[in-house]
């Protein structure tokens, strides 16, 4: 149904089921633990992995790559997670949740801006239909506020759609999980001196095994993993298309929410976790029909391209 396409769209799905089910385990791990250290220890330890797993072949495609080709990303990632972590300590989970999933308001004007994508009306509809989908899963039993917190959480929204845009430029110059590690570096970096300036030591030694185990589970497969699966992606599915599909995000928490804690969903955020997986998939239909066109675009560039990704493939499997 997807054609060529399909298994690219697939990942970029992955991702949000993991990023959906990572939002409860790092409730789990708050239990232990602030949440700026819980994210410099997160980011710590993904890129260690990361670096075990592909040392040689990180630092060999970064030696060759300018500087501007990942630190850019980075630096958007890092903005990202701070912003999110502190809007959820700001303001309520639910309405944090809403504001941090609205990346698709954001990344068609980023695409058109710096990568000269069009901005279609098919983009609008989706952006109306997946906004509506999230108030509805998100606030729609009690309704949304605006403050700090919220602010925040469009702040998220818009790095992290920044973030999409600039993988994929990045992409063109540096290997996908290269691209990952230099992204954890700086997110690391900037994760470790926040929580330095305004938290606690932590006692990692009093720290609760099953928050250990939430953090380890995080960095593991809630870092590593959907990092390398968006920037595979990225090199084939345009960000606008990325990141509308990742508006699934919260439906995946919710699932995994109503089998581990207990939450359920009321008729509003049923019908809104339809809305949003209907949105979803009209955003990988089309993200599948765009594919030829942007391919023959790029030229020489998307073949090279595609022996990154095959490559990265490879390495994932």
């Amino acid at each position: 149904m997807l054609g060529g396409n399909g298994r690219y769209i697939a990942l970029v799905v992955a991702e949000a089921a993991i990023y959906g089910a990572g939002n409860v385990v790092m409730k789990v791990a708050y239990e232990g633990i602030t949440p700026l250290w819980c994210m410099a220890l997160r980011f710590g330890i993904a890129l260690a992995v990361l670096m075990v797993v592909a040392g040689p072949r990180v630092l060999r495609s970064l030696r060759q790559a300018r500087v501007s080709a990942w630190l850019p990303s980075g630096a958007a990632m890092a903005g990202t997670y701070l912003a999110c972590s502190l809007a959820v300590d700001l303001t309520t989970a639910t309405s944090a949740g809403f504001f941090v999933s609205l990346p698709m308001m954001f990344a068609p004007l980023f695409a058109l801006v710096l990568a000269g994508e069009r901005y279609g009306r098919s983009t609008v509809l989706l952006q109306v239909v997946a906004v509506a989908g999230l108030y509805l899963l998100c606030c729609g039993e009690g309704g949304a506020r605006f403050g700090a917190g919220e602010l925040l959480g469009l702040v998220s929204s818009a790095s992290f759609a920044l973030m999409l845009v600039l993988t994929r430029n990045g992409a063109r110059e540096v290997d996908p999980l290269a691209l990952a590690a230099a992204q954890m570096a700086v997110t690391f970096a900037a994760s470790l001196a926040a929580a330095a300036a305004t938290e606690p030591l932590p006692v990692l030694a009093e720290m609760p095994a099953h928050s250990t185990a939430a953090i380890l589970l995080l960095a593991c497969v809630g870092t590593c993993l959907p990092m390398a699966l968006q920037n595979v992606a990225l090199v084939r599915v345009p960000p606008t298309i990325v990141s509308a599909i990742l508006c699934s995000e919260p439906v995946f928490t919710a699932a995994v929410s109503a089998a581990v804690l207990g939450e359920t969903l009321g008729g509003a955020g049923m019908l809104g976790a339809a809305v949003v997986v209907a949105a979803t998939v009209a955003a990988s239909l089309q993200g599948s029909e765009g594919t030829v066109h942007l391919r023959r675009r790029a030229g020489r560039g998307a073949l090279r391209m595609r022996r990154r990704v095959a490559a990265s493939l490879r390495t994932l499997v």
